[in-house]
């Protein structure tokens, strides 16, 4: 069965607000932190523009935010969220390749993100690398970074 990618729409923010929570519940990590935070449940309306989601036989699996920078030359893959139960199929990566399309759009040649040690090894393997150590509100993280030129 082959994933398919396309814009979010309006009607998806509910379906998008519930995976983002599922998948970040998935680890057991911060559970009651994340269930007291609106944001963790939550895909702004603002965002929809910039939000490509991943598709298998017509149900949602997955999607990726992507914003501009502070700086014009950069841009922030913001999330990254697939459903636990399509873990390991590739369909990470294919929005992390979505994410690089987006941020060149963008006019970004440095697209970066915030990960916690978890995902780490996940976005190094996508050709990111360390910036800087970050502090996230729930735990210590990393910004990484990849060269779109």
């Amino acid at each position: 069965m082959s994933v398919s990618i396309r814009p979010a729409r309006a009607e998806d923010r509910d379906v998008l607000g519930a995976l983002k929570l599922r998948s970040s519940l998935a680890w057991g990590d911060h559970v009651e932190e994340l269930l007291a935070m609106p944001e963790a449940r939550e895909v702004p309306a603002a965002h929809l523009p910039n939000i490509a989601v991943a598709e298998l036989a017509g149900e949602i699996v997955g999607f990726v935010t992507v914003l501009a920078g502070d700086d014009a030359t950069r841009a922030e893959l913001e999330d990254l969220f697939v459903a636990p139960e399509a873990w390991r199929k590739g369909i990470g990566s294919l929005l992390v390749a979505e994410a690089e399309r987006h941020a060149r759009t963008l006019g970004a040649q440095t697209i970066e993100v915030v990960a916690g040690e978890r995902a780490r090894p996940f976005y190094q393997a996508s050709g990111f690398r360390f910036a800087a150590a970050v502090q996230t509100e729930l735990a210590p993280a990393v910004r990484l970074e990849k060269d779109l030129s």
